[in-house]
Parts: structure tokens; sequence; C-alpha cells
């Protein structure tokens, strides 16, 4: 009896230690920041990020490293003359290189906020640098006299622009061989393990009354995993795509179209049914700050959909996906509007 007495209190200091251990465990679970489940990185394989400089910029950017480590930029942003010039740092963070190589770029419609760093990247950073190389730019803009006539003509310094970069890019007078026109619908362009098809491009008889109706979209297949890039393609662009692909619409991942306002119809979005959305919208936008914009009536149709995952660029600011996407491992987001503010 007294032996055992004796042995009580070391069988309750084990008992003791036992009950600390868990508690840690448990608030290492619960609490602590330091235990948190392992940090998501970019794997060996296909990653795409969704570009995000800050809060304000209104941009779209997207670039896609293959599993070859070859990098495939979708327009960059910039704002006019206004544009910061960060994307240059961007790709050097991205691909790990002083001087980055590009694969493919591909440019979807001439508006400074798709296209400006693309010609500064080409024009002063070549001067300065020399050494960064864009091995394939692709494009089927319209014409210089479509950009003429078209919003008073205030982009069509933009044509010039491309025209200036690509000709230094692949050699002086290639621009004008081919008519400011690569890429044409049905074209399928394969970088490694990446597959990216143009479903649209702006018409031969450039009927458009807009020039985001102009934009070049293209879905992205990685492990038929797809990603729909719909750029700024308005109410014209999304009647033909309903019309030509209807229910071959069905994309997993989707761009949303003219920053997440007033793009394409809520019934083309319902064909394209996707699982994420990637918003390239800075948080004016996003919320409607001005009050005069479209895109709650975005955010109510994903929600009506049942759309749980979203990643917006002036929320986020630059994310990555490692492709094929695992949603389950993705947070859901409730993007439902303020209903006060609620459009109609």
């Amino acid at each position: 009896m007294l032996e055992k007495r004796k042995g009580y209190p070391g069988m309750k200091k084990k008992l003791l230690s036992l009950f600390l251990m868990i508690t840690i465990v448990l608030s290492c679970i619960v609490v602590l920041p330091g235990c948190e489940k392992e940090e998501i990185k970019p794997h060996d394989g296909v990653v795409l990020y969704q570009l995000g400089p800050d809060d304000k910029m209104l941009m779209m950017g997207y670039v896609i490293k293959t599993s070859g480590n070859k990098y495939i930029v979708i327009d960059g942003g910039g704002v006019g003359k206004k544009s910061s010039g960060y994307l240059l740092e961007a790709l050097q963070d991205i691909t790990g290189q002083e001087f980055p190589e590009i694969e493919a770029w591909f440019l979807t419609h001439l508006h400074d906020d798709h296209v400006t760093e693309f010609c500064l990247i080409t024009d002063f950073y070549n001067a300065k640098y020399g050494d960064i190389k864009i091995n394939n730019v692709y494009f089927n803009l319209p014409s210089k006299e479509f950009m003429n006539n078209s919003e008073g003509g205030k982009y069509a310094y933009l044509h010039d622009d491309v025209r200036v970069s690509f000709d230094k890019v692949m050699g002086k007078g290639e621009f004008e061989k081919i008519n400011g026109k690569n890429v044409f619908e049905g074209d399928i362009i394969e970088i490694d393990d990446v597959k990216i098809e143009v479903l649209m491009t702006v018409t031969d008889e450039e009927k458009e009354t807009n020039i985001n109706d102009t934009s070049l979209i293209l879905r992205m297949t990685v492990a038929d995993q797809t990603v729909l890039f719909l750029a700024d393609a308005y109410l014209g662009e999304s009647s033909r795509l309903v019309e030509k692909y209807g229910n071959n619409l069905k994309s997993d991942i989707v761009q949303m179209a003219h920053h997440g306002q007033q793009g394409i119809t809520e019934e083309a979005y319902k064909l394209i049914d996707p699982t994420l959305c990637l918003w390239p919208s800075p948080a004016w936008v996003f919320n409607n700050t001005s009050g005069t914009l479209k895109t709650f009536n975005d955010r109510q149709w994903m929600m009506d959909m049942g759309v749980k995952y979203h990643i917006v660029s002036g929320l986020d600011l630059t994310q990555f996906l490692n492709m094929p996407v695992d949603f389950s491992t993705l947070e859901e987001r409730d993007i439902t509007p303020p209903k006060q503010n609620n459009e109609e």
C-alpha cells in the first residue's frame, strides 16, 4: 500500500504532462499562428497568377507558368501614360529572372488598362536593359480606322503603340505584314502542358460598336480543367458567345468580364457555370464605391448560381493557383452585395 502511494505522485505527474501536451496541441490547432497548416506555395507544375499591384489600379493581368518553366502573359495592365511600370518587378518575382523571358504574350484588346505595361516593357525597359526576351506576341486587333472611329478616337494611339512594340519584338515591319492579326478563332496554341484556344476575336466586318466587344477571348486547358478569359467582353460578344458555343461555354474557372461589371450577360455566365471566379477588379469597382457601376449585378448572379470561390485582385492583390486547382483547398467567400445598394 505504501509503495503504491509512493507511486501515485509519479503517475499524477505523468497525467499532468500528458494534459499539458494535449492542451498545447489543441492551442496550436485553434489559436497559435505559428501552428497553422502548411502554407501552400507555387508548385513545379502549371501555376496561374492573377496580378493585383494594389487595391486601386484598374487593370487586367495574368501570368501562367508551365511545368517546363515557360511563361505566358495575358495583357498585363497599366493605365495610359500614368501606369506605374509595376509589371517588370512582378515578372521578376514570378520568374526569378532579372531579365524575364516570356514565351507567349496575348493582348486582348486596345484599352490602356490592358496593353500599356506591354508597351512600357518593350519600349522603356528594353531600351534600359536590352535583355528582356519575348518570343511570341499574339493578338487580333481591329483596324486603325476602327480605333479612330470608336470612343471618340481616344484610344487610337494604342494601335500605334502596339505596332511599334510588336516590331521591336518581332522585327521592323512585321505588324504591317500580318495586318495586326496573327491568331484567329479556332486556333490552338500549346506550350508544354498548357493549351490555349482562341474562342472569339473581332469580326472581319468590324461591326462592333465598342472596343470592349473586340476582345480576344481565350480558354486555357490544363489537365482537363478549363479557365475562360473573357477580357472586357461586352453585350455584343456575349450574344455571339452564346450563339456560337452554347453549353460548350462550360468552364471550371472564369475571368469576370469587364472587371466584373457590365460585361457579358447572366445567361452567358449560366452557360459557363464556373466553380471559381477571378475578378480583375480594384476595390472601388468590386465595392461599387461610386454607386454608378453594375458590379453588384454580377456579384448577385454568382451568388444565385452558388459559386463559392472568388479571388479579387483589388482585395487579395497578386494571388496564384496551382493547376489543376484542388477547390477543396480554397476558402469559400460570400460576395453577396449590400441589400441597400443592390442594383436592379
